[in-house]
């Protein structure tokens, strides 16, 4: 796979946005204790999203996700890329190659915001509420050495309180910024839309 599609499915993967991997045991503050509560009380949300990082590259593409398991993500303008989610597998379609490479979901950060209860304390990360900016509120988390090491920024709206865009600071010191816009709530997604594709080798 080339390294942009790989630099893509990591920042996903490290949000996912959605942060599930990335809160410390830090005293969990007012702040941390509402996005906890946020992501587990979500059922569905499908949204679109815009990713620029700070080597000039970008990408687009939407993101629909029901918990416990499911989440589909659909890169767009040339990428090409579907990732798809089951409770085991982390497939990953090019459908211009026509092929489909799977990964233990539990091997990957996907996993942990894909559990049935998802826990955004997990050890070795350090947490801390930034003061608001314009309304938004902001928990910051960081990990200084080993494996996940590196910044990440999530950004809720205050009312109603929504995940609206996180940032990742990796260990090389690459800047991704990821927006969530129209994004909509507790709508029936249906098993159809994360269906994995089966491609035949001889229509290659």
């Amino acid at each position: 796979m080339a390294a942009r599609l790989q630099n893509q499915i990591l920042a996903l993967a490290l949000l996912l946005l959605f942060g599930g991997l990335v809160v410390g045991q830090a005293a969990a503050s007012t702040a941390v204790n509402r996005a906890e509560i946020w992501f587990n009380n979500l059922k569905t949300m499908s949204a679109d999203f815009v990713q620029i990082a700070s080597d000039g590259t970008s990408a687009s593409g939407t993101l629909h996700f029901r918990r416990p398991s499911r989440m589909k993500i659909v890169y767009e303008d040339g990428a090409l890329l579907n990732l798809i989610t089951t409770p085991i597998w982390l497939h990953v379609d090019q459908p211009a190659e026509r092929s489909v490479v799977s990964y233990p979901i539990g091997e990957t950060p996907l996993s942990l915001i894909l559990a049935e209860t998802v826990s955004l304390r997990p050890e070795g990360y350090r947490t801390e509420e930034l003061p608001k900016r314009a309304g938004i509120v902001r928990i910051r988390v960081s990990k200084d050495t080993g494996e996940g090491a590196g910044q990440l920024t999530l950004e809720f709206s205050e009312n109603p309180f929504e995940l609206r865009r996180w940032v990742i600071v990796d260990s090389a010191g690459v800047e991704t910024a990821v927006m969530l816009q129209n994004s909509v709530f507790d709508r029936p997604l249906p098993n159809t839309l994360f269906r994995v594709p089966t491609y035949n080798l001889g229509d290659r």
